[in-house]
Parts: structure tokens; C-alpha cells; sequence
């Protein structure tokens, strides 16, 4: 069984519902997590941004000492998966391939909504994916049908730490009432900053559908790989980000309901810029 670093990123603080998922499940296991909190939300960025963006991240991860890494984050998953696969001397996990997989298993009728930023909604990378999915199951499913969804003010809100606000229950209700409209009875969270949101989520949709949280799958994923829990206390997590530590440390406990501190700033802007 392994027992090498995990390192994990995201944008800001969305990946950490991917992080805490490891830390519960895997407990023990040292992971490294980076959130790029100087340049989020990533949504907003042009595709060849965040590629050189996520490069300089997964390198910087890599010369860390991590042994596999997480994408967590879907827009980078979306974009800039192929091109970590590529040059990377660890395996590389993405999220948009154990969602899509757990949704084509889960879905009764076939449509599955997935709510993202409008970078991944407009990626193709849901659709392409499923298909691939239920093309896998060999006639175990029918066909799918995706609806992807961008949201833009999903994660400014969570960042913010307003996951049970008014704004937050707006946004929500005006993104997820076309895909209410079209039937779906699978929703896949397509940002790992969305599950913070789940309890307004699910009080929209209501119980008959299935809430994908591709946290769950990832840390599967991370068990086939070999890796398994180790003594509880062996290592500590370890968080960086490219912007303000405190700030991150403060929406961190924040939304996880428990202390995150000793958050270090590491400047990958001059790799990030180079495309590295």
C-alpha cells in the first residue's frame, strides 16, 4: 500500500471539499493542498491562462515531493488534464471522470444536470465524458443526456463564505430551475466549491434527485491507486496558497466548521507566466 504525499489543488478554497473528503477517509494520509487563491475563480480566465496556470501548480506539487496528484478542480480537470498526463512522472487524478461515471450509474431517466462555471460548462468536457462513461457500461445504461449549466456567482459567493445567504439561495434557484424544468434526476456538483452549498441545493431539488459529489469518487480512485489510511496523527495537512494565508485560513474554518491555520503564500506567478 502507498503512503506518499497526495497533492491536491484548486483555485481557492473549493478543492478543500476534496481535501477534507481525504482527510476523513484516508485518515493519516499526507496530503500537500494548494489553493490559487491570487487568480480565483478560474471561470473567468481564458483557457491558455489557466493551463499555465495549473502547469506551474502540478510542478511546483511534484518537486514538493507529492506522489500523485489531485486535480481538484473541475476547470483545470476540464482543460488542462491531457497536458499534466503528459510530462507528469506521478499519476494524475481528474474529477470529471469519477463524476461522470458515478452519474451515468446513478441517473433512472437519463438526464443528468451539471452546474459548473461557465469555462467547464462550456468545455464539452461533461458531455464527452459521460458519453465515454455509458459507451463503458456496455448497455448496463441507456443513453444520457448532459445540461450543463455556467454559473458565475457561484464561487465568489463560497469564497466569500456565504453558503447559506439570501444571494446564495438566488443564484442557486435562477441556475438550477431550467435544469428543474428539463427533468433531471442527477445533478453533478461540477465545482468542488459547490458542496458547500448542498443543504440549499438539496432543499431546491428535493429528494428525487441524486446529488453527485465527486469528492466521494475521488478518494476511490485514490484506494485503487494503493493508497490507504495510516496512523491517525502521522502527518499533519499542509496548505499553501498563492494569495493572503490568513484570509484563506479563516474561510477555511470557516466552512469546514473546524481550525485550519499555519497556511503558508508561495509566488508561482514568474512559472505560471512562463508557462512552465
Amino acid at each position: 500500500m502507498r503512503s506518499g504525499l497526495i497533492g491536491l489543488f484548486d483555485s481557492g478554497v473549493g478543492g478543500l471539499t476534496v481535501a477534507d473528503r481525504v482527510r476523513q477517509d484516508l485518515p493519516g494520509a499526507p496530503f500537500l493542498y494548494f489553493g490559487d487563491t491570487a487568480h480565483v475563480p478560474y471561470g473567468n480566465r481564458s483557457a491558455e491562462e489557466v493551463r499555465h496556470l495549473v502547469s506551474a501548480i502540478a510542478r511546483h506539487l511534484v518537486a514538493s515531493g507529492a506522489q500523485v496528484l489531485v486535480m481538484a478542480c473541475n476547470t483545470s480537470s476540464a482543460l488542462a488534464l491531457d497536458l499534466v498526463r503528459a510530462w507528469s512522472p506521478v499519476p494524475v487524478i481528474g474529477i470529471i471522470e469519477a463524476a461522470s461515471r458515478a452519474a451515468v450509474q446513478a441517473t433512472r431517466n437519463g438526464v443528468i444536470g451539471v452546474i459548473a462555471n461557465p469555462l467547464t460548462a462550456g468545455s464539452g468536457a461533461y458531455e464527452k465524458a459521460c458519453a465515454q462513461a455509458a459507451s463503458e457500461a456496455r448497455g448496463a445504461v441507456g443513453g444520457v443526456r448532459v445540461l450543463p449549466v455556467g454559473c458565475p456567482r457561484l464561487v465568489p459567493l463560497v469564497e466569500a463564505g456565504e453558503v447559506h445567504s439570501p444571494a446564495a439561495r438566488a443564484a442557486l434557484m435562477e441556475y438550477l430551475g431550467p435544469l428543474q424544468a428539463e427533468g433531471i434526476d442527477t445533478l453533478v456538483l461540477g465545482c468542488t466549491h459547490y458542496p458547500f452549498l448542498v443543504p440549499l441545493i438539496a432543499e431546491i431539488l428535493g429528494p428525487g434527485v441524486r446529488i453527485i459529489d465527486p469528492a466521494v469518487y475521488v478518494v476511490a480512485e485514490l484506494v485503487a491507486l494503493g493508497w490507504s489510511p495510516s496512523q491517525p496523527g502521522e502527518a499533519r495537512p499542509l496548505y499553501q496558497v498563492s494569495g493572503d494565508p490568513l484570509d484563506f485560513d479563516r474561510t477555511a474554518s470557516r466552512l469546514l466548521g473546524r481550525p485550519v491555520t499555519g497556511t503558508t503564500r508561495v509566488d508561482l506567478s514568474a512559472r505560471a507566466c512562463a508557462g512552465s
